[in-house]
């Protein structure tokens, strides 16, 4: 008989797919209370509700029971099917925002995923389509998803969209412990600028702008231009650029930026360009975007210990951290390293980074089991 799991309680909705996430693979049935009671549109709003649509198509058992405001939500956890599923986003948050509650729970489905996505594929606080691709799903392969793979049929930009996504990804019965504690050194930079609904010209003037700036650094610097049209261009004007690095030791580091109102393509170059010099002097095996997944498959390794080296934390990655403990009972282990680098300005200072380690649970893919 299995044993009934305990019900965790939660306030607020800022760790809203964290929570959703590990209630899934945990089995904890969860209750988040005081959604935005002192706001003046209380309640769960459109792209939350429509994230929990695409978690009932992708599991089984699922149930989900909102009060009549939408300010309180009680989650009982089903099971993890997968499969085949196309689900058409609320277009207030972009693709990205999806996604990460897919990647983090397409391992440990009993099905593999075949997953479409239709909506907006770069949006404003959320990673743009190329960097899940280029960037995520890489990562995923270093931690067994040898399938994963993402492909863009259609690009769309806020407000209205019109991109779409397509998602595969293999399953897996366990995970295995990792040690990554070297970053290496950055030998070449990547990128995608992207231009829809507007002067293909827009595209070069950011990429020389990029480029203008990154040949300072290193001389490997290659960026896609990319301008889609018709169908495949979504519904809205736009224009974006992606860049990620490539160590030594296979590490990669990346930004994203889509274009805000009124905002120059030069100015657009140079300050994706700079926030991605800022990635790179925070040192890690892992950018800040992409921590919470790696510390998610560091807890649920078998009987071992996994170290990563990460740059600071960011406060999501810290929430992450106290909902692995809440979940699962799992306390990392934090070192300081510091070591003398050479930054931006060619002056010697003192970096330092962490060093998380954990024993993982020994997590089994009971979904996968089944028949």
């Amino acid at each position: 008989m299995v044993a009934k799991k305990e019900l965790l309680q939660f306030e607020g909705v800022g760790n809203f797919r964290q929570v959703l996430i590990l209630s899934l693979l945990s089995g904890h049935p969860i209750v988040i209370e005081e959604i935005r009671t002192l706001e003046d549109d209380p309640g769960l709003q459109d792209a939350e509700i429509s994230l929990l649509k695409l978690i009932d198509e992708l599991t089984n058992g699922t149930r989900t029971k909102l009060n009549e405001t939408g300010t309180r939500l009680l989650f009982h956890p089903g099971f993890i099917i997968g499969g085949e599923v196309e689900h058409d986003c609320d277009v207030s948050r972009s693709i990205g925002y999806y996604m990460e509650v897919a990647v983090c729970l397409a391992a440990f489905s009993k099905q593999k995923f075949n997953l479409t996505l239709n909506g907006v594929t770069h949006g404003y606080s959320d990673p743009s389509a190329d960097t899940i691709k280029h960037v995520t799903m890489p990562l995923c392969k270093k931690l067994g998803l040898h399938s994963a793979e993402l492909k863009i049929p259609k690009r769309g930009f806020a407000p209205l969209g019109g991109g779409q996504v397509i998602f595969t990804c293999n399953t897996l019965t366990a995970v295995k412990p990792f040690q990554w504690l070297d970053e290496g050194k950055i030998k070449r930079v990547r990128g995608v600028a992207t231009c829809m609904r507007m002067s293909p010209a827009t595209n070069p003037r950011v990429i020389d702008t990029a480029r203008g700036v990154l040949n300072d650094f290193l001389p490997d610097v290659y960026i896609y231009n990319e301008h889609p049209k018709g169908e495949a261009s979504g519904k809205s004007p736009g224009f974006s650029l992606t860049l990620y690095t490539e160590s030594t030791t296979d590490a990669v580091l990346s930004v994203d930026m889509p274009s805000e109102a009124q905002m120059l393509p030069e100015d657009m170059g140079k300050e994706t360009v700079f926030s991605l010099l800022n990635q790179i002097s925070q040192g890690g095996c892992v950018d800040s975007t992409h921590q919470y997944l790696v510390l998610l498959y560091m807890c649920l390794t078998q009987n071992n210990v996994s170290r990563v080296r990460l740059g600071p934390l960011t406060p999501y990655t810290i929430r992450f951290l106290r909902n692995l403990k809440k979940f699962f009972g799992v306390v990392f282990k934090v070192d300081v390293e510091k070591k003398d680098v050479d930054d931006v300005g060619n002056k010697r200072g003192l970096n330092a980074t962490l060093l998380l380690s954990c024993v993982g649970i020994g997590f089994t893919n009971m979904n996968r089991t089944m028949t």
